[in-house]
């Protein structure tokens, strides 16, 4: 299969096409989520590398699990299903209550069955009531809750680590070390699918505007053994954005998560960001770490999943 699965459906006058990784394509997409999110959220947290980074990772067939729904040339709709699991739809404003949500539902579970997944899952805004009544129609249940949380620049904040810590500068040769310390903490999560380095890598280290300061690594004195993780997107004017952050089951509760934390924040404080903002979830019990170090809630989401399977639960 070298194009998407045909969207059953779609109101007459519309037309789809896979999404191809063009400036064209990138730019329309970006544009439309970014309308998409000002309209539910009243916030724009999509950036133009959000969307090309994604596109490049080589575990995602663009040509077959990404579709654009257009009227004229306009691209008013786009679905994407990663890996036959994790799936994203988004309708421009617009193009609302013309029942294109709807049969883009049912074209990522199409997809996900056709690549012999049994589950399907979506995360949206829980100011998307819509979209909420939607998945409940469909058969969707709770899957977990996330939150975007952030912490303002007001007092540059005093970095510590425990005694025997220290912060290292990131190299090329610690890629595959920080990469393993990142995945061994997030697969803790349950229900939470392995991620290749090379996807991983397409995220972060060859994301075309990263710098190494962006890598920030806690290492043991004694022996450098790599024991913390924080990885940190600049979006230039904007707020500083920490995209992951990670501690050794080893080497928990004592001080690592929040020293990066505090060192993330000062970092981004020196290149005069006016904030700093991070993304959790319920899996990973890590809510109660960055309410301490002062960050607050800002907006919630939830993960709705469905079996595949009639009459298996999840």
């Amino acid at each position: 299969m070298d194009a998407p699965l045909p969207i059953d459906g779609l109101p007459d006058g519309l037309t789809q096409r896979a999404m191809v990784a063009t400036d064209a394509d990138i730019d329309a997409v970006a544009s439309l989520i970014a309308a998409a999110e000002l309209a539910i959220d009243g916030v724009v947290d999509i950036d133009r590398e959000d969307i090309l980074t994604d596109w490049a990772r080589p575990g995602y067939h663009l040509a077959t699990e990404s579709v654009g729904v257009f009227e004229g040339e306009r691209l008013i709709a786009e679905a994407e299903v990663f890996k036959g699991r994790r799936a994203e739809v988004h309708v421009h404003p617009h193009a609302r209550g013309r029942g294109i949500g709807t049969a883009l539902l049912a074209w990522t579970e199409d997809l996900a069955a056709a690549r012999g997944s049994t589950t399907i899952a979506q995360t949206v805004s829980d100011a998307n009531e819509v979209a909420a009544d939607l998945f409940a129609r469909h058969g969707y249940v709770y899957g977990h809750t996330s939150w975007i949380l952030e912490i303002e620049n007001i007092d540059r904040p005093k970095v510590s680590l425990p005694a025997g810590f220290a912060f290292r500068p990131y190299t090329d040769s610690d890629a595959r070390d920080a990469f393993q310390v990142i995945e061994d903490a997030f697969n803790e999560w349950p229900n939470r699918h392995p991620a290749g380095f090379d996807d991983w890598a397409a995220l972060t280290i060859r994301r075309p505007s990263f710098e190494p300061w962006q890598m920030l690594l806690v290492v043991s004195e004694d022996t450098d053994e790599l024991v913390g993780v924080t990885f940190l997107l600049d979006y230039a004017a904007e707020d500083g954005w920490i995209l992951q952050l990670a501690t050794k089951a080893t080497h928990r509760h004592q001080g690592i998560a929040t020293g990066m934390l505090h060192e993330a924040s000062a970092v981004f404080w020196d290149r005069g960001r006016p904030k700093v903002g991070v993304n959790t979830d319920s899996r990973t019990g890590a809510l109660a770490l960055y309410e301490k170090v002062g960050m607050h809630v800002t907006r919630s989401y939830t993960n709705r999943a469905k079996d595949l399977r009639s009459g298996h639960a999840l």
